[in-house]
């Protein structure tokens, strides 16, 4: 199996698994208020109307949020390759609508700072880069003892360029292996929890196909009033 399509089922078994949390809540909403309508019809008590319509609103606005999911799945496995013009912002809300049920489940708070910058390129491939980034400063945190939790996200322009940069408190990256996590089958991982492909594929997809640039350095920043250290992720994209 080639680079690729290992890359590519890893990434479907991540995303199967944030799917799973993101589906967790609402179909425990679903099934409470069921359960609670339920339990008044056995027990002889009259439903009052406003509280039925509450609970029946509930229910679809559950249902609406898992197939909202559904179709953020789908997008994201789109094979569309065709270059269109869309809103940075409105495509990481994208990312955390995939993910943020597991990031929080994992304790990690999000802080993001994100300028409605218009760029033409290639969105999914773009959602992919930045979703694997996010996994990888997730699994880096879980890994940690760190108290509080963070992953900070920036979008920005500069010199005609969409300037995204990721990064998080884990500690950093070694400096005798951060040169070498870009290559393929480089793995910071247990063999058993990683393929070592991802960060390979995130740069080979945004140098040959966004035709932009990655960077990865550790960053000291002060957050809170506390001093942390982590990997920071920098992706140049021309916004045309």
């Amino acid at each position: 199996m080639c680079i690729r399509d290992r890359s590519k089922l890893a990434a479907m078994g991540e995303m199967l698994g944030n799917i799973a949390h993101q589906w967790r809540q609402p179909l425990s909403a679903i099934s409470t208020i069921a359960s609670g309508i339920r339990v008044q019809k056995e027990m002889g008590i009259n439903v009052d109307d406003k509280q039925l319509d509450k609970d029946l609103e509930g229910i679809v606005k559950s249902t609406l949020t898992l197939s909202n999911t559904i179709d953020d799945f789908r997008n994201f496995y789109s094979q569309d390759k065709n270059k269109h013009n869309f809103i940075i912002s409105n495509s990481i809300n994208q990312v955390f609508s995939l993910i943020s049920a597991n990031i929080k489940n994992k304790g990690i708070e999000t802080i993001t700072n994100i300028d409605n910058v218009q760029i033409s390129s290639y969105e999914n491939e773009l959602i992919q880069t930045i979703l694997n980034i996010i996994n990888n400063a997730k699994d880096a945190l879980e890994n940690k003892k760190e108290e509080n939790k963070f992953i900070f996200i920036k979008a920005y322009k500069k010199d005609q360029q969409l300037i995204i940069k990721i990064y998080d408190n884990a500690g950093g990256i070694k400096e005798n292996i951060i040169e070498r996590i870009f290559e393929p089958y480089f793995s910071t991982k247990f063999k058993s929890h990683g393929t070592g492909i991802g960060l390979y594929m995130t740069r080979n997809i945004i140098e040959n196909s966004l035709k932009g640039k990655i960077e990865v350095s550790n960053k000291t920043f002060i957050y809170k009033d506390n001093e942390y250290t982590g990997a920071l992720f920098t992706i140049k994209l021309p916004l045309k």
